[in-house]
């Protein structure tokens, strides 16, 4: 056991989050041995406000598979780094400078994980990125100060204020604070004109984010120059493509950022017209992001399928109305071959006509219905390419 004085920290979350439900294990030194657990858990709500425990530089804020969004923060005067997984989303990028207490990030249940909450470790070293040993038990290395923390997890924030701001009156600039109030800490700064935006704001303070800096700026000194533009991307997606044995599990992941606040996420299996629901779900998340390893996840029992074609089809609806197909992919259970493959054109045999047919969804892009598509996957590999063509050459000259 390598023994130390406690160094004084700041709790990663704020005060009323004070539970731990999985502790350090310190066997996970014993090789690195993933069985045992490498940090804490402390569950928080989704979205709670993820703090800095002790000041240093960010080594890396992105997604990391089972850790889901982690942060890891390197502080030279201890050399240790800590880390903060299963985040919602980060708040800080790789080469700021953080102090203990700055916002970093948001709770979640990202990567591998069964509820919102954060999975806050410590170690030596960094093996490709990754934390790795030797580990230390965050409830002993360090002792907490909580009074530094901002309690801005309940603020009570409106998403109806988000949009494009600048500054209003300033003519040298204007602070970012770390939290609601001129009493904390100005974490960055916004210059006289520049453009910035704004997440969500009480008439007071807004949620503000310019260049890579997350914090609260005061309104009276901004103000709201356009809306926020409709717009949904798609981050580390998982989605079953390709054959799947009968009975085989799989595990959906797969995160929507949205500019403006999501109001439903729908979809799920469908069979091969696309249309007939097998096994569908849908949710109303609460603010612009959504993790499909939760509820989605949940309900999608891909063990249940029996042999056949499907599509994994999911859509979402923004606060504007606007709705987004964000996956559409065919898979198959069992190995996928019915008697129509290759009879693209569908008139009973595969000839020429389905060859040319083919060459022109290759080569020119044209239009293909989702029938289609799935008469032309000769391979059943869930895309169309060079490779069914090869197949259709074959089974045209044989």
């Amino acid at each position: 056991m390598i023994s130390h004085a406690a160094v004084s920290a700041v709790w990663p979350l704020d005060e009323e989050f004070s539970e731990i439900t999985t502790y350090f294990d310190a066997r996970r030194n014993d090789g690195d041995n993933s069985a045992y657990h490498n940090a804490i858990d402390i569950p928080a709500d989704y979205c709670a406000n993820i703090y800095a425990a002790y000041s240093g530089e960010c080594v890396s804020a992105g997604w990391m598979d089972d850790y889901g969004y982690l942060i890891i923060l390197y502080h030279a005067d201890i050399d240790k780094y800590t880390f903060y997984a299963h985040c919602t989303s980060t708040a800080i990028s790789a080469g700021a400078s953080v102090t203990a207490g700055q916002l970093i990030g948001y709770v979640g249940s990202t990567g591998t994980a069964s509820g919102n909450h954060l999975h806050f470790g410590i170690c030596d070293d960094l093996l490709a990125g990754w934390p790795t040993v030797t580990y230390y038990d965050p409830l002993t290395y360090f002792t907490y100060n909580t009074a530094s923390n901002p309690s801005n997890n309940d603020c009570g924030c409106d998403v109806s204020y988000g949009g494009i701001y600048t500054t209003n009156g300033v003519s040298t600039y204007l602070n970012i604070r770390s939290g609601h109030g001129s009493e904390f800490d100005a974490i960055g700064e916004i210059p006289p004109g520049a453009e910035f935006t704004v997440i969500k704001a009480d008439g007071e303070w807004a949620h503000v984010e310019y260049n890579g800096i997350s914090g609260f700026c005061h309104m009276d000194y901004i103000k709201k120059i356009a809306d926020i533009k409709s717009e949904m991307t798609l981050t580390g997606v998982s989605v079953p493509s390709g054959k799947l044995a009968e009975g085989s599990a799989f595990s959906l992941t797969g995160r929507i950022n949205s500019a403006l606040k999501i109001n439903k996420v729908w979809g799920g299996v469908y069979g091969a017209d696309g249309e007939t629901a097998v096994m569908t779900t849908e949710d109303s998340p609460t603010g612009t992001e959504y993790d499909f390893t939760g509820k989605f996840d949940g309900e999608m029992h891909f063990n249940r399928l029996t042999a056949g074609t499907y599509v994994y089809c999911v859509q979402a609806e923004d606060s504007s109305g606007a709705i987004y197909t964000l996956i559409n992919s065919v898979f198959y259970v069992g190995d996928g071959k019915s008697e129509n493959d290759g009879d693209i054109n569908d008139d009973g045999e595969v000839n020429i006509s389905d060859a040319v047919i083919l060459s022109g969804f290759l080569i020119n892009g044209d239009n293909f219905t989702l029938d289609k598509y799935i008469r032309a996957d000769l391979n059943k590999d869930s895309a169309v390419d060079v490779y069914d063509m090869i197949l259709m050459r074959e089974r045209l000259v044989s």
